[in-house]
């Protein structure tokens, strides 16, 4: 294995241990998210954060409260990335791209 394969691997493991960690921190608040995201997928064809975040503020859960473990909302086998990504609606993503989900589950 080439230096350069390994050092994408370790940024990889890196990666996902620091998920790992925002997702424990912030359990309650991405069992919400998750559970929002899933309703969603399951009632129409695409997902993405700027529609999963309204369904959590109505919850009492903030994308403040959610936090890095925002990356975690679409992890596990139940998502496909469509391969499509929007431009973030909400002023506080400063219109950065986000993904495009569809619900596989």
């Amino acid at each position: 294995m080439s230096e350069q394969q390994m050092e994408f691997l370790t940024g990889h493991q890196l990666k996902q241990i620091g998920m790992d960690r925002a997702a424990d921190v912030r359990a309650d608040a991405l069992t919400i998210a998750r559970e929002e995201a899933e309703y969603l997928g399951k009632t129409t064809e695409f997902v993405h954060m700027d529609m999963v975040v309204p369904r959590m503020e109505l919850r009492g859960v903030s994308s403040e409260d959610l936090g890095n473990a925002a990356g975690s909302v679409f992890k596990g086998g139940n998502w496909k990335f469509t391969g499509h990504r929007v431009m973030s609606k909400r002023p506080s993503n400063h219109a950065r791209e986000i993904k495009v989900w569809r619900w596989v589950g």
